[in-house]
């Protein structure tokens, strides 16, 4: 894993930008990100990843240590796994589980990106081993950082309980549920207090506000279809990836990945690998945004449910089937080949902005990447209706330049009709309104328009 680090350029899903800045703000004694007027309140970023981080922040502002911090973390990755699966499987099994999480193309991807699914996963197995051998105050602690680290935790917080609400141990219940809740509470409030509003509540609102009648069932079809691709291609070359041979073969694999949480449930009721397979499996069939990287958390308990399904015997040579398949299709292709993201994607829109007369503001889609290569105070584009109202608001807010991006990825494009999505397009296609906009600058290679208001 660490051959391939970095593997991304320094901000390029944005995320990892909130991250780094959120760190910076947390060793500073605030929480806000400081690149936009006014400092305002980082209630987009759960605060668990920016907190491991500010202690590095406070000693450097390096991005090369952020990433090689990330890319240590993430190494991690296939040990946890082997010490997870060990409780659960004989070693081999476990080695063979290990070899498939270090080998993933998904994981590989991401290797030195400060993103918050390396910690997330640690965290998610030494809390599932917690839950496993009964230890309350450890599972709830572990819980609450999970929580704080990601909402996606909740997914998972249900399973972790399990154990305990079937023993009907009601201290062990409370002393389990009762961190996580709080310190979800304490951030809720904290963010309410500030915007009026949960992010993670929000975001998943607006997935659905004014949608069709059977929105839920098209939202769940178009995630599957996505991370059905998304895993076939793990193991098969990369002109076949992500075309109907990779989308039936990640079916096939998560066909016999539920038939193995089946399994699980039928000798153990209250497994909370396998209840947490469900409840990660639940979230990401319904949530708005597709990302490949929302995976890998999941890597580990997604290798335990195929052995489960296969069998010991029947496990060992499908799972060393699956590695070789992944080796040879997928890692030892990349390993020493230069990255496709390596360098930002509109290295030249941002000199040119940079080399433009200050102060200005940008505004954009990917706001804060785009404002960091660009040397830029940065803000996220207005949510208008109409040109007129856009416009406005871009000028009450003092933007200097307006940054369009052809075909971003935002995570939205599994759903054809995400209101967010709508909402993109909409914005971008207001700058085409000669009343209020003008063209100064084009990188027809980049895909990349940047306008001004009049």
């Amino acid at each position: 894993m660490l051959a391939f680090a970095p593997a991304q350029y320094f901000g390029r899903q944005q995320d990892d930008l909130l991250y780094y800045f959120g760190a910076r703000a947390l060793a500073a004694g605030r929480y806000c990100l400081e690149t936009s007027p006014g400092c305002p309140p980082l209630t987009m970023i759960n605060p668990g990843w920016p907190l491991l981080l500010a202690p590095l922040a406070r000693l450097t502002e390096s991005p090369a240590a952020f990433q090689a911090l990330a890319a240590l973390l993430l190494a991690l990755a296939p040990v946890a796994t082997w010490a997870w699966l060990r409780r659960r499987g004989d070693e081999t099994l476990a080695l063979l589980g290990a070899a498939l999480v270090a080998s993933s193309p998904l994981a590989l991807a991401q290797a030195g990106v400060a993103m918050s699914e390396a910690p997330f996963l640690l965290v998610l197995l030494a809390a599932l081993a917690a839950s496993e051998d009964g230890r309350a105050g450890a599972c709830g602690a572990l819980a609450a950082a999970l929580l704080m680290l990601r909402t996606a935790g909740a997914a998972a917080l249900p399973a972790l309980l399990a154990p305990f609400v079937r023993a009907r141990r009601a201290r062990a219940v409370a002393a389990a549920a009762l961190p996580p809740l709080a310190a979800y509470g304490l951030w809720s409030a904290w963010s309410w207090s500030r915007t009026r509003g949960v992010d993670k509540i929000s975001l998943l609102a607006a997935t659905y506000r004014g949608g069709a009648p059977f929105k839920l069932a098209t939202v769940a079809a178009a995630n599957a279809r996505y991370y059905a691709a998304a895993l076939g291609a793990c193991f098969l070359p990369a002109r076949a990836a992500y075309g109907p041979f990779s989308l039936a073969a990640g079916a096939a694999l998560f066909l016999m990945i539920l038939a193995g949480v089946v399994r699980a449930l039928r000798r153990r009721g209250d497994d909370p690998a396998a209840w947490t397979v469900l409840g990660l499996a639940a979230l990401h069939l319904f949530w708005g945004w597709q990302y490949e990287r929302y995976l890998i958390p999941a890597l580990p308990l997604l290798a335990w449910a195929l052995a489960e399904a296969l069998g010991r015997r029947a496990a060992k040579p499908a799972l060393l089937a699956l590695v070789a398949a992944q080796l040879l299709a997928q890692t030892l292709p990349r390993l020493a080949q230069p990255s496709p993201w390596s360098r930002p994607e509109l290295a030249r829109s941002y000199a040119w902005l940079a080399a433009q007369p200050r102060p200005a503001l940008l505004a954009s889609a990917e706001h804060v990447r785009d404002g960091w290569y660009a040397s830029l105070p940065n803000t996220a584009l207005p949510d208008d209706a109409d040109a007129a109202g856009f416009a406005a608001d871009l000028k009450r807010m003092r933007v200097s330049y307006v940054l369009r991006q052809k075909d971003i990825d935002v995570g939205l494009d599994a759903d054809p009709g995400s209101g967010t999505r709508r909402g993109l397009e909409r914005a971008f296609a207001h700058l085409d309104d000669a009343r209020y906009f003008k063209k100064v600058h084009e990188e027809p290679a980049e895909g990349a328009e940047i306008y001004a208001p009049l």
